[in-house]
């Protein structure tokens, strides 16, 4: 992979990687393609000095917090140990969020330059973070972008932790604020205790980048905090985006980041002209990987001429940037149009894989969605189905997370019971965890030791050394060798058709 450094020769290097099957058939009209960014720090560089960061913890002091009193007496050590991890230069902020947004530290509406004598003051005057008010998590936000957008130079990030749901303002004032903030800073959201609501937290951290995580116990706030802030601290890239150019008969249907965290990109996406469209992705460490599913829509002219068939034409191209300046090399994504009737429904296996943590998500949401709503036979059903999702993609965080609502029957027709002992607090960190990825073997560096996708059309022939074919499934797609279900559609191989033949 060729790494090339940005314009001013940043303490860190970006590398892009593009993987795509190209063969597609004239009756296709889309086309899946993942993009993998590094971040590393160059071999010159023994220890990178990390960019400035600009930090505002967003602390809920509503009434809620004091019931029981321990939430607020929490709220105000993690805070406190959140300060103690701030770099010298860096700028923070403290604000007690109600249903207003009021300033902590410093007394007036700017940011502070860290020091020994300003965190000193920071940690006195957390101290006096009382609960008293209702939530409008809106308005703390509005006023992190204020306190944030005047230093572009910056790693900019909000900490917000809440314990109840946003009930102080409508759901399209969040909307308005949040559409306002993106791609100014990013935001990691907390839950803590069982009043909030899960979904609020994940659409603030899904536009602005970040993280959410329900907090069980009121002691593991402190360590929660000082996690997020020593990751804030080394953050190095204050704002990388990806652009998109498309040629002519092809669009950007979407763009999702699938590592480390599942996050749609689309809906704030920054259009440059008809064919040019730029991503924001937040702020990046000196030592960083993502990745990121592209969907394209794909067409050869409404003219009704036959495509150029097998020749390699450019879809789109992608490029990096960090301050509107490109980091990397461009790299193509391909196309080329064959009438092969194998070529096109080939799968690559880490798309294969980042398809199936969508899959495992929706299933996590429907089944706490109807456990919420009382539809246990519904939950059950979605639980059990994210069960297995889990073992297939070894997410082993959801799994560990699912043994406390669900326990495993080993029965194939009711594959999972819910417990009768099941709390709220378990459902919200099961809910929350419908956007984590799993940590078990990734299928990238299986892919790294097998060739790269061949220039002539595949068949469906035994692999190379394995003696084991590709298997064909009736809705039209190839998986790899040892799938138990298809790639695509996700029938188990060797089930009858569907009744409606549908072809995904």
């Amino acid at each position: 992979m060729t790494l090339e450094p940005g314009g001013n020769s940043p303490p860190h290097v970006f590398g892009l990687e593009v993987v795509q099957n190209p063969y597609r058939s004239t009756a296709d009209t889309g086309m899946a393609v993942l993009l993998r960014v590094t971040a590393r720090s160059p071999a010159d560089a023994a220890v990178p000095a990390p960019t400035s960061a600009g930090v505002v913890v967003l602390v809920d002091c509503s009434s809620s917090m004091s019931y029981p009193q321990s939430k607020i007496t929490a709220a105000k050590q993690a805070t406190r140990a959140a300060i103690d991890c701030i770099r010298d230069g860096s700028r923070f902020a403290i604000v007690a969020g109600t249903d207003t947004a009021r300033m902590v530290y410093p007394a007036r509406s700017s940011m502070a330059v860290a020091s020994d004598s300003t965190r000193a003051a920071a940690k006195q005057a957390a101290g006096h973070l009382y609960a008293s008010g209702g939530t409008a998590m809106g308005r703390w936000l509005r006023l992190a972008d204020q306190l944030l957008r005047p230093y572009p130079e910056l790693a900019r990030h909000a900490i917000l932790l809440t314990d109840g749901r946003n009930e102080h303002e409508t759901p399209e004032q969040l909307e308005e604020v949040l559409t306002g903030c993106a791609g100014t800073f990013v935001c990691d959201a907390r839950g803590i205790g069982e009043d909030w609501d899960h979904r609020q937290l994940l659409r603030i951290t899904s536009v602005l980048r970040g993280t959410a995580e329900a907090i069980g116990q009121v002691d593991e706030l402190v360590a929660d905090f000082e996690s997020i802030m020593d990751r804030a601290m080394d953050k190095q890239v204050p704002d990388l985006r990806i652009r998109l150019t498309t040629a002519a008969g092809v669009r950007v249907r979407s763009v999702r980041q699938e590592t480390p965290t599942i996050s749609d990109l689309t809906e704030h996406a920054t259009v440059v002209d008809d064919r040019t469209t730029e991503f924001y992705t937040g702020s990046w460490a000196g030592d960083e990987t993502r990745d990121f599913l592209v969907d394209l829509s794909i067409g050869y002219g409404s003219d009704g001429d036959r495509p150029p068939m097998e020749e390699e034409v450019r879809a789109a191209r992608v490029d990096l940037l960090m301050a509107g300046e490109r980091c990397a090399a461009p790299r193509p994504i391909v196309l080329r149009w064959t009438d092969d009737p194998v070529a096109p429904t080939r799968i690559e296996p880490v798309i294969a894989q980042r398809l199936g943590q969508e899959e495992l998500g929706d299933a996590v949401t429907a089944g706490c969605d109807a456990l919420e709503a009382g539809d246990r036979q519904t939950a059950e059903a979605q639980l059990g189905l994210a069960v297995g999702l889990a073992e297939r993609l070894g997410n082993t965080e959801v799994l560990r997370r699912l043994v406390g609502l669900v326990e495993v029957t080993g029965d194939p027709d009711r594959p999972v019971r819910l417990k009768e002992d099941w709390t709220r607090s378990a459902l919200l960190r099961v809910a929350i965890s419908s956007v984590m990825v799993g940590d078990g073997e990734s299928p990238w560096q299986a892919r790294r030791k097998q060739p790269l996708p061949r220039q002539t059309p595949r068949s469906a022939e035994p692999a190379a050394g394995t003696g084991a074919a590709d298997q064909a499934c009736p809705c039209g797609r190839i998986s790899p060798p040892g799938r138990a279900r298809c790639e695509a559609c996700r029938r188990p191989f060797g089930a009858p058709p569907a009744d409606d033949g549908e072809r995904r």
